[in-house]
């Protein structure tokens, strides 16, 4: 069964409130469930939840004073989605229900013994230097733990590299407002809007137009997206973030470098921003809008949610296939038609249609094409409002993995060490069964994966390239967790929810793993 959880919000400030919820599935209406939603004073993790059957189409309806709305929903191979119902109908949520994550629960804490060795061990590796890392051995009862219950073990491992003495340079930065790669600085500035959430705050950052011009005109432009997009507090606590290109060349949020720059500026505000890791937003205007047309699928395992305004995609920068799990939307006028803008977004349009009509329940992506707007004054002001209710999955069981390019080495639970483009990794796991299927030309590749994936008590069938792999001759194998490669993903991803327990590498010239 797929966990089905429902949060309604109102018509107007967009805030949770309790509404008669009903889930019915369409082919066989006996089917049907009933519930009450969260209002806005419950905890924000506390949602209607229902265990509806896998496989299913069903047809979700909410109902508060009167006023009536309602989406369909399919139960795909997802163990969780949560489903948002506005009663306002807003823009965002008229694209097919998104699978979303709720992080595995901390039920029980470790013993008070258990938890101090622990966290010695965890800050006795951090700050140990990289080759005595990377040969590194926990003891068993500390590995011990982390079969057992791996939430609070990864809620420790977080703490402990977030208070390792290895951040100086990251931390030098963070309080200067700005962000690096390389011989690459992008200043920034940030401002609190509404009130902290128990989870942290959302980061939203935002990109300015400009480009190609004098340094002046994209200062200017800088300043302009300090304050483009409306404060809307009533829909969460968040930090915006308005981001200066790191130069004034015409692509400059859309070049190699920018892609590690910005991974680097989320890294960030997860170690001294108080910011949830599921939910960072990214969103830009005209230059800025490129910017997010090419980081957001290059790296949407980043976002909960991703925005581009008065852009297009650029031609192998741009990919839509990455976006199978992450929400995207775009909006640009009809008459905007210089460098082709209107033609490639209705091409996307098209594209988006084609593969949302192929693979089902996945690719939530929209552009909004605004009649009789050129390529100014969109009525994009408000967009913070409509992104806010996203949530980014980690985890998703099916990802498609399209490269544009030689930099990004991970995505989501995939990896590999020679990324390039026109490479393609594609791959599912559902019930400890992984489906992998590569390219010819993917060189290198490996799976990352924990408990949110995978059951350890049951042994895991790897099928490549139409191939079954064998470990020591057999199809089937068991995998232990190992903190070292908690610890080594965490190094690696600095984020939480991407750090990983499990590592297999794939043998892409052989049938067996070794």
């Amino acid at each position: 069964k797929v966990r089905l959880m429902v949060k309604v919000l109102d018509h107007l400030a967009g805030n949770r409130v309790a509404a008669k919820v009903t889930v019915t599935n369409i082919a066989d209406p006996a089917v049907h469930f009933e519930g009450t939603s969260r209002g806005e004073s419950a905890d924000m993790n506390d949602l209607l939840a229902f265990d509806v059957p896998r496989g299913a189409t069903y047809d979700i309806r909410a109902e508060s004073f009167g006023e009536e709305a309602g989406r369909e929903f399919t139960a795909g191979s997802n163990s969780q989605a949560v489903v948002v119902i506005s009663l306002s109908d807003t823009t965002l949520f008229k694209f097919p229900s998104q699978a979303c994550y709720a992080p595995p629960t901390v039920s029980h804490t470790l013993k008070s013994r258990d938890e101090t060795k622990l966290k010695a061990a965890l800050a006795d590796f951090f700050a140990a230097p990289a080759d005595k890392q990377a040969t590194w051995k926990f003891s068993r009862s500390l590995e011990k733990l982390l079969r057992e219950n791996e939430p609070a073990v990864r809620a420790i491992a977080w703490e402990a590299y977030r208070n390792a003495p290895i951040h100086d340079a990251v931390k030098k930065d963070f309080d200067a407002n700005q962000v690096r790669h390389d011989k690459y600085l992008s200043p920034y500035t940030v401002r609190q809007v509404g009130e902290r959430p128990g989870q942290g705050w959302a980061l939203f950052i935002a990109m300015h137009g400009g480009g190609g011009v004098e340094k002046e005109v994209n200062d200017s432009q800088w300043k302009v997206m300090q304050h483009y997009y409306k404060d809307h507090p009533e829909a969460g606590g968040y930090l915006y973030l308005a981001l200066r290109a790191p130069n004034d060349t015409w692509n400059g949020f859309y070049d190699d470098y920018v892609y590690p720059l910005v991974a680097n500026l989320v890294h960030q505000f997860l170690l001294f921003g108080d910011v949830n890791p599921n939910k960072v937003f990214i969103m830009g205007y005209s230059h800025g809008g490129y910017g997010a047309f090419a980081i957001g699928p290059k790296e949407p395992d980043l976002f909960a949610a991703i925005h581009a305004s008065a852009a297009a995609p650029t031609d192998g920068e741009t990919t839509g296939v990455t976006l199978r799990n992450t929400i995207f939307t775009c909006m640009v006028g009809e008459n905007d038609t210089a460098y082709g803008r209107i033609d490639r977004d209705r091409k996307f349009k098209k594209v988006m249609e084609q593969l949302r009509a192929k693979n089902g329940n996945f690719y939530p992506v929209t552009v909004q094409i605004i009649p009789g707007n050129g390529h100014t004054g969109l009525p994009d002001r408000d967009e913070i409002k409509e992104m806010y209710p996203a949530v980014r999955n980690p985890v998703p069981r099916d990802v498609t993995w399209l490269m544009t390019d030689g930099v990004v080495h991970d995505f989501f639970w995939l990896h590999t060490d020679a990324p390039g483009k026109q490479r393609e990794i594609d791959a599912r796991c559902v019930d400890n069964h992984l489906t992998v299927t590569t390219s010819t030309n993917v060189a290198s590749a490996a799976l990352f994966l924990d408990d949110r994936l995978i059951d350890y008590g049951k042994p895991v069938k790897i099928v490549l390239n139409g191939e079954s792999v064998k470990f020591d001759g057999k199809p089937s194998f068991k995998v232990q967790p190992s903190l070292r490669t908690l610890c080594n993903t965490l190094l690696r991803r600095g984020d939480p929810e991407l750090a990983f327990t499990v590592e297999i590498p794939l043998p892409i010239n052989s049938p067996s793993l070794q």
